[in-house]
C-alpha cells in the first residue's frame, strides 16, 4: 500500500513537471511567433492610420522591446508619445517623452518631443483667477525650446504660445492688482501693476496697468508718479480708451499729459521699456 502511494505521488510530480514544461514551451512558441520587424511595424502603422490606437500602441510597444536596436524603435516611441498626447493621456505622454530623451539624446526629433512637453503643460493652463503653475511650466518649456532649437520648425508656434502665455500671466497680475485696489492695499497693487509694464509690456493689459498706476498715484497725492505713468500711456497709446479715462482723472487739476513734448529722458526710457511693433 505504501508503495502504491509513493507511485501516485511520483506520477503527480511528473505530471506537474510536464505540465509546466508544456506551458513554458507554449510561451516560447508565442515569443517565436513575433512577426518580422517590417511586418510588425507596417501592421502597427496601419492600425494607427485607421484610428485603432489601442492596438497600434500595443504593436509599437512590441517594436520597441523586440527590436529595440533598430532604427524603427525610436519612431515607434514617437508615435506612441503622440497618440497618448492626442487622446489626453498627459502623464503617459510625459513618461514617453522623458523615455525618448533618455534613450535618444542625440535624436534630430528632440525639438518635437520638447514641443509636445510644452503643449502638455499648456493644455492644463487654468483661467486667470486660478493657480498658474502649469502656465509658468509651459512658459519655461517654450522659452527653452527657443534657446535650444532656434531654427526649429516649431519656433513660430512656440513664439505664438509664449505670447498667449504672457497674456495669461499679465491677466493674472491685473486680476490680483484689482483685488488689492478694491481692498485699498495700494502698495501691493502698485507692485503687481509695475510687474505688468516691466515683464508683460506687449500684452493687452499694459494700457490698463498704466491707467491704474495713474489712478492710484493721483489718489495718493503723488502727482509726480501719476504724471510719469500718464505720460507713458499718452506717448504710446494716445488714442486708446484707457488714455481717455486717464485724461478725465486729471483734466480738472491743471495737469497736462503733454503728448507732443515728452522729455528726452522719459522717451529714452519708454523706448527701452516698450518695444512695440507699429
Amino acid at each position: 500500500m505504501k508503495m502504491f502511494k509513493k507511485n501516485i505521488i511520483l506520477l503527480l510530480i511528473i505530471f506537474f513537471f510536464i505540465s509546466n514544461c508544456s506551458k513554458e514551451k507554449d510561451q516560447l512558441l508565442k515569443i517565436e511567433k513575433i512577426p518580422p520587424l517590417n511586418d510588425l511595424y507596417r501592421t502597427a502603422y496601419f492600425s494607427f492610420e485607421n484610428g485603432n490606437w489601442d492596438e497600434s500602441i500595443k504593436l509599437f510597444q512590441k517594436v520597441e522591446t523586440r527590436y529595440s536596436y533598430s532604427e524603427w524603435a525610436p519612431r515607434a516611441t514617437l508615435l506612441i508619445l503622440f497618440m497618448y498626447f492626442d487622446v489626453g493621456e498627459r502623464e503617459k505622454a510625459l513618461t514617453y517623452a522623458k523615455k525618448f530623451k533618455k534613450l535618444y539624446p542625440k535624436s534630430k526629433n528632440l525639438d518635437y518631443v520638447d514641443f509636445i512637453i510644452g503643449l502638455v503643460f499648456y493644455e492644463q493652463i487654468n483661467v486667470v483667477s486660478k493657480d498658474q503653475t502649469y502656465t509658468k511650466a509651459a512658459l519655461n518649456q517654450f522659452n527653452s525650446i527657443l534657446k535650444k532649437y532656434p531654427e526649429s520648425i516649431y519656433t513660430k508656434d512656440t513664439k505664438l504660445k509664449i505670447g498667449l502665455i504672457n497674456e495669461q500671466l499679465a491677466g493674472k497680475e491685473l486680476y490680483i492688482a484689482r483685488y488689492y485696489m478694491k481692498n485699498s492695499k495700494w502698495i501691493a497693487a502698485i507692485k503687481r501693476l509695475k510687474n505688468i509694464i516691466s515683464n508683460y509690456q506687449t500684452t493687452i493689459y499694459t494700457q490698463e496697468a498704466l491707467h491704474r498706476l495713474v489712478e492710484i498715484y493721483y489718489n495718493l497725492g503723488n502727482i509726480k508718479e501719476a504724471k510719469k505713468y500718464g505720460s507713458i500711456l499718452g506717448y504710446n497709446f494716445n488714442n486708446s480708451d484707457w488714455y481717455k479715462k486717464t485724461y478725465k482723472i486729471v483734466k480738472d487739476k491743471n495737469y497736462n499729459l503733454k503728448n507732443d513734448k515728452v522729455k528726452r529722458k522719459l522717451k529714452d526710457r519708454v523706448i527701452n521699456m516698450f518695444k512695440f511693433s507699429k
